[in-house]
């Protein structure tokens, strides 16, 4: 097991525990230090910091994960150590929720034209007050009984390549880099390569040249040791970090999907040394 994760997800974006549960169920695996880093929003970081304190065993990092659109590709970009009082990255994090609001509800329409009958009132009671995005129309999808995990509405309905695919109107990843930097934060490449329980992503295309662009702007980390990353994989990124001085970042990516074979909490991560790495480069 290990003692470090900085890649999770509550119920502030897309993951099905709250921020207390998330640190909870974090503790309970032997970690102790975590990174909570929803999607597009800061909302759930002030509670699961509530919560570790009073658990004392195990410390919280404020985190985020920026939705990057680059080439026609997806791409996440994380900020570690943000400032919770940064009104610009406030501002992005509003404009961020209205977009995802439209693309979802552009996606069940394409859905609703191939026949595929949700409703978004369903999808919009799914997501509650977290960050919607398309885990929510996947909720509903296995709710609905047309798929059995959320991984397999990504494989068959939601995914890019699928006629029911909407592209997210966000930032680049330069800009997510700019904005992070400006807010205290350091920005650190996610999931740069396929992952078997992420079905719905691709690997980053050209990802050495992009990565020494990325580290130019001012990115400061990558994910090496994710989620079901294979040994080779894991090799190759490490290689691309040494290459850039990118401190190795990464962690389960856990959102308590319900997908067979998710990792948990504890399962991967970087070694405790590269924490103390981090908080240099952040001086």
């Amino acid at each position: 097991m290990f003692d470090l994760d900085l890649h999770l997800h509550s119920t502030a974006s897309d993951g099905t525990l709250s921020p207390s549960q998330l640190i909870d169920k974090c503790a309970e695996s032997g970690l102790k230090v975590v990174a909570l880093t929803d999607h597009d929003t800061l909302n759930g970081i002030e509670e699961a910091i509530v919560q570790s304190n009073k658990l004392g065993t195990i410390e919280v990092v404020s985190g985020i994960e920026i939705s990057c659109s680059w080439n026609g590709e997806e791409i996440h970009v994380l900020g570690l150590f943000p400032s919770l009082s940064n009104s610009r990255l406030y501002d992005y994090c509003n404009r961020a929720r209205k977009n995802r609001l439209y693309r979802c509800k552009k996606i069940v329409e394409k859905l609703q034209q191939i026949g595929v009958e949700i409703e978004f009132e369903k999808v919009i009671d799914l997501a509650g007050k977290a960050v919607i995005g398309r885990p929510h129309i996947a909720k509903a999808l296995v709710d609905a009984g047309y798929v059995k995990y959320p991984k397999e509405a990504f494989d068959l309905y939601l995914g890019p390549t699928h006629a029911s695919y909407y592209p997210s109107s966000t930032i680049s990843p330069f800009e997510a880099i700019d904005l992070l930097l400006e807010s205290s934060a350091l920005p650190v490449l996610a999931h740069p390569m396929r992952s078997k329980v992420k079905s719905g992503r691709n690997p980053i295309k050209n990802l050495s040249k992009l990565v020494a662009e990325f580290k130019d702007r001012g990115l400061q980390g990558i994910e090496v040791h994710y989620g079901d990353y294979t040994d080779d994989q894991i090799n190759k990124l490490s290689v691309i970090a040494e290459e850039n001085d990118l401190i190795e970042c990464g962690g389960s990516d856990f959102h308590n999907s319900g997908n067979p074979g998710e990792p948990q909490p504890g399962t991967i991560g970087p070694p405790m040394e590269n924490f103390h790495k981090l908080k240099d480069r952040l001086q």
